[in-house]
């Protein structure tokens, strides 16, 4: 017995329905309705934890409450020690520190999260549902895979220049900068396998010479990288 169909209203304008209506298209979904109720589905809540802001305003807040202490002193006593001061350029030196290290807290969640991919298992039971359903597979789903390697080749070789003492910031920040731009995502299918091949075969190589070279990623491991890159760079 097949399931009792009934209707739902709903009140959209304009923008919103023909915005539903093409993304719908856009997936494959051979109707609006069978799109909103497989987002539905898949619909989730992302919940943020405040308390590591709090934690850190806090400590921030302590620190600043010793300074204003010193300072007060400072300015009705009229004089200063170098004690004094080096309390200062340390506790000035914890705030920075404490505010670097969540800034690359930050970073390193922009760096590992993107709605744009979906791991193995979220992409293997998403194109069973879409087959079961007898729905078209977008093309860039079918290609995650792709991008899955590409992404950890990509990891791996950042990790190598992170642990070279010849290579310094810019260049870990730029191979970063690349993973996560414009020209990945904008290759073909052709170009981007093209692409993924010759990462993938790049970090074998790197991977063999490194396990006898003790972590050194050098000068001329960067200009091999930056060949492959430039080739498919976006300008």
């Amino acid at each position: 017995m097949g399931r009792i169909k009934t209707d739902l209203k709903i009140s959209l304008s304009n923008e919103d329905k023909k915005l539903i209506k093409d993304k719908a298209e856009e997936l494959g979904y051979k109707t609006v309705s069978a799109f909103l109720v497989e987002s539905a589905k898949n619909h989730f809540r992302l919940n943020l934890d405040m308390s590591v802001y709090q934690n850190l305003a806090r400590e921030i807040n302590y620190i600043g409450k010793n300074i204003n202490s010193l300072i007060r002193r400072i300015n009705t006593d009229g004089i200063y020690s170098d004690s004094d001061i080096d309390f200062l350029k340390k506790n000035q030196k914890i705030i920075i520190n404490l505010m670097n290290k969540e800034y690359d807290r930050l970073l390193n969640l922009k760096k590992n999260f993107t709605s744009e991919s979906l791991n193995l298992n979220d992409k293997e039971n998403l194109v069973k549902a879409l087959q079961k359903n007898q729905i078209e597979v977008p093309k860039k789903l079918l290609l995650e895979e792709i991008y899955e390697q590409i992404k950890d080749d990509f990891i791996y070789i950042i990790q190598a220049i992170e642990k070279s003492p010849e290579q310094d910031k810019e260049i870990e920040e730029y191979t970063w900068d690349y993973l996560y731009g414009e020209t990945v995502f904008s290759l073909d299918n052709e170009k981007l396998i093209e692409f993924a091949n010759k990462v993938f075969i790049y970090t074998q190589k790197l991977k063999m010479k490194l396990a006898k070279l003790d972590n050194v990623f050098d000068d001329s491991d960067w200009f091999s990288l930056k060949e492959i890159l430039d080739n498919y760079e976006i300008y």
